[in-house]
């Protein structure tokens, strides 16, 4: 079955472009396409889409409001920023709000869909522009504390260097040839980090990680 793909952006002919990208591969399908926060709400079932593609400038209300009607309308959807956007404190909501991942339009084909195929598989990816900017941003919100913190006293050491290795913006393949491990061995290792912290992802656990001088 493919993944169902809904595209929300406010330009026609890059939505055309973009949904030809996306069906060149036999794994997506574009399922809903919409042009405003208004049309994507009256007209997509976000119960029915996997994952949104969501501009974050558009007629009436911004992305970040759509990203979080969406999340309120379906916990099942994951919502991905593509936008030609770098304003930090943007990002940084937009990241905070729950989106899976944020690309810019100017990023290459072949990351677009590797941050898709990354969402699927329950990762967070993000362009390292976009990921210094976040680190970035959270160091200004807040400084970090000491790197003894005791909300990682429960992490092995090797959780502790997986965890740098994230807050660096590093993937999982990139982790597990960064630690010669295979990348099996790293989904396991954070899944018992998010699981020991009480988190929901990788973005949270970098957020908090850089707030208490981990990485």
């Amino acid at each position: 079955m493919k993944i169902r793909i809904a595209l929300i952006d406010d330009h026609p002919i890059f939505l055309a472009g973009l949904k030809r990208l996306i069906e060149s591969t036999n794994s997506y399908e574009v399922s809903s396409i919409a042009n405003s926060y208004k049309e994507a709400l009256e007209k997509i079932d976000f119960d029915n889409v996997d994952i949104a593609l969501v501009d974050v400038n558009m007629p009436g209300a911004n992305g970040i409001e759509l990203l979080k009607a969406i999340k309120q309308r379906s916990s099942a959807c994951k919502v991905v920023m593509l936008t030609i956007e770098e304003d930090e404190e943007t990002i940084y909501r937009a990241m905070k709000e729950g989106a899976r991942g944020y690309i810019l339009k100017q990023d290459s084909p072949e990351r677009l869909l590797k941050s898709i195929q990354a969402c699927v598989e329950g990762e967070i990816l993000l362009s390292n522009q976009i990921y210094s900017k976040v680190v970035d941003r959270i160091k200004k919100v807040s400084p970090p504390e000491s790197a003894q913190s005791i909300i990682f006293s429960t992490l092995t050491d090797r959780e502790i260097e997986i965890t740098r290795l994230i807050v660096q913006g590093k993937s999982n393949p990139e982790i597990a040839k960064t630690l010669y491990i295979s990348e099996s061995t790293v989904k396991n290792h954070i899944s018992n980090i998010l699981h020991k912290l009480e988190m929901k992802d990788r973005v949270e656990l970098a957020i908090l990680a850089v707030r208490e001088g981990i990485g």
